[in-house]
């Protein structure tokens, strides 16, 4: 693995980056719909802290509004030509040094019905262009325009593209990691203990007044509501005891530091105490945090 490039940042880091801003280059034309999601995301939020210590991103994640998607230029043509290839997934591509950046779209945006299909039929795209993946709802509505900047000193390149809010960072990856521990078969190789990491760089570096502020604007889309009620629901069940599920995955992550499973539940309990009166509004209900 390579090690710290001279810029503080671990040069896999900044490779993706580099990747991700060559895909958001080849894309250009849809920057409207386009929001960037996942850690390159939530790094925009929580800034670089402890980033050479910790795990780090290798890809890029990339939403697609469909409602604000053109039909022209085709997805898979505008990236082949850019020199991406296909990887093994819909929505998969692989740009320099074999980095991925994943192109995503909600399955109630992805022109198909059945519940296993993966691959989204977008008007005018190829139907390799995006995979269908849940959770991505509220950063449709969620969502603000930033500059990204390449971190290799010697690339001078910035594209202003939509980033989804950190609430709707929050959500995503809440329902990331529930799905994968329903599913039992695969729970054991495809949870990844960064994600819940991640999930506490967010309640830490974020105002809870904030991420209230966020998850109101969730609340008011009929998509985005139905996620992120279910995402609160299982911060309920997994983030509130310092010995639950996704405490003690951000603390594996953190190389067994156990600061981290406590402030994880304390911080899910006063994120959970401050948005309860809105899902009470909203017709929804949150039971006590424990403790």
């Amino acid at each position: 693995m390579p090690g710290a490039s001279e810029t503080g940042y671990p040069a896999e880091y900044v490779a993706a980056r580099a990747v991700l801003l060559d895909a958001l280059q080849a894309l250009g034309d849809h920057l409207p719909a386009i929001i960037v999601v996942g850690a390159q995301a939530i790094y925009t939020h929580t800034g670089a802290g402890d980033f050479v210590e910790q795990p780090m991103t290798t890809d890029g994640d990339l939403a697609l509004n469909v409602v604000a998607l053109e039909e022209e230029p085709e997805i898979t043509t505008a990236l082949t030509n850019a020199e991406f290839k296909p990887g093994p997934n819909p929505g998969s591509w692989l740009g320099a040094g074999e980095v991925a950046v994943d192109i995503m779209v909600t399955p109630s945006q992805s022109g198909r019905t059945k519940k296993k299909a993966r691959a989204a039929r977008l008007p005018g795209h190829g139907e390799w262009a995006a995979r269908i993946t849940p959770g991505l709802e509220p950063a449709v509505v969620d969502h603000a325009s930033q500059t990204l900047r390449a971190l290799d000193p010697s690339d001078h390149r910035r594209v202003e593209v939509n980033v989804a809010g950190p609430a709707a960072l929050l959500v995503a990856k809440a329902i990331k990691i529930e799905d994968r521990l329903v599913d039992a078969r695969t729970a054991a190789n495809r949870v990844k203990e960064k994600d819940a990491l991640d999930m506490l760089r967010l309640l830490q570096a974020v105002e809870t007044a904030d991420l209230v502020t966020g998850l109101r604007r969730h609340l008011a889309d009929d998509d985005a509501r139905v996620i992120s009620l279910r995402a609160l629901k299982f911060l309920e069940q997994a983030g509130t005891a310092r010995s639950s599920v996704l405490p003690s995955l951000a603390e594996g992550a953190a190389a067994g530091d156990r600061t981290v499973a406590p402030s994880f539940a304390a911080l899910t309990q006063t994120l959970l105490a401050a948005v309860q009166p809105l899902v009470l509004r909203d017709g929804g209900r949150l039971q006590e945090p424990s403790s």
